[in-house]
């Protein structure tokens, strides 16, 4: 009888294992996207400070690392996945923000960095999933 439980138990604790090292991972690979999305702007704004001429190429790559962001975000916080894709939207034409824009839609590079590191605690819960 003990033995039939001990299988059973088994059997259910597998699943549920690897469902959280999945989780684990695909958490994992969230930070690293906005990560990786965050330390290219902040050397694209090094790089313009040092007086390198603004390149259309890198913001092209900016908008794709944001919008790589905004997808691997959106299982684990929403709020943070938009903020993710309205930065990937303003490196199509960042022109057409303002700073007022940028505070508003609270896609500062600091703004946004503060909630990285949030999501980096172990017992971080987005907003609105607690």
């Amino acid at each position: 009888m003990l033995n039939e439980i001990l299988k059973g138990l088994s059997s259910i604790l597998g699943p549920i294992a690897t469902a959280s090292r999945e989780h684990s991972q695909m958490k994992d690979g969230a930070l690293r996207a906005i990560c990786t999305a965050l330390d290219e702007t902040y050397l694209y704004y090094r790089d313009i400070e040092n007086g390198q001429l603004p390149n259309r190429d890198r913001e092209a790559m900016l908008v794709r690392y944001w919008s790589a962001a905004a997808i691997c975000l959106r299982h684990f916080d929403d709020r943070l996945a938009r903020r993710c894709d309205e930065k990937a939207e303003y490196w199509v034409n960042p022109e057409n923000y303002s700073a007022e824009d940028i505070q508003n839609l609270e896609i500062g590079l600091d703004s946004v960095r503060q909630a990285y590191r949030k999501m980096l605690k172990p017992d971080f819960r987005p907003f609105g999933r607690r």
